[in-house]
């Protein structure tokens, strides 16, 4: 007697086997590719200070605590100039000029004369207060002062012992306000 049909065959049937050579031939083409054209980048950390004692333009003002404080120059970056200010008094620095960096023309200041104004204010300062070490400094600038001024501007300060940097942004009429007033403290 014969059975009867089920519908299933009695055929083997095989998968067919993955070929991964293309796969792996397109990778190897692909990685080094992107390996040449991907930019590494060096990422650089400046700790700063906390900033004291500059007026915020409402009436109020945060007093300086120590004497170090109160010794702690200012270097304030304008549009126009740069001025460093300190217990002796605020001086002009330099007035911006437009130097080629990397192909473009952009604001820039002299660096050269900020590192002799800190290398003469330093000599002043171990000569009148040689009890005191001061390495704190605050950079007070408008918003639209390039970035790599100001790490500039931090680059020299550090390289006259003033290592511990603050920074603060400010209204034009508050440094203004700023160089008119001189940056305070005590006298020698």
């Amino acid at each position: 007697m014969a059975q009867a049909a089920t519908g299933r065959s009695h055929r083997v049937r095989h998968s067919p086997e993955l070929d991964l050579l293309p796969v792996m031939n397109l990778f190897c083409v692909i990685i080094p590719f992107l390996l040449l054209s991907a930019s590494f980048l060096e990422i650089t950390i400046i700790e700063m200070s906390p900033t004291e004692g500059i007026s915020t333009g409402a009436g109020t003002t945060s007093l300086a605590q120590s004497e170090e404080q109160q010794l702690q120059p200012k270097i304030i970056l304008t549009n126009e100039e740069m001025f460093l200010g300190t217990v002796f008094g605020t001086r002009s620095i330099s007035r911006v000029f437009m130097e080629d960096r990397g192909g473009d023309m952009v604001n820039s200041y002299d660096f050269d004369e900020l590192s002799d104004a800190l290398a003469d204010f330093r000599g002043e300062l171990d000569e009148a207060f040689p009890t005191i070490p001061v390495h704190k400094i605050t950079i007070l600038t408008v918003d639209d002062v390039r970035y790599d001024n100001i790490v500039l501007t931090i680059d020299v300060c550090a390289d006259h012992g003033f290592d511990q940097p603050g920074l603060q942004v400010a209204a034009y009429s508050v440094l203004q306000r700023q160089i008119i007033e001189g940056a305070g403290g005590v006298s020698p």
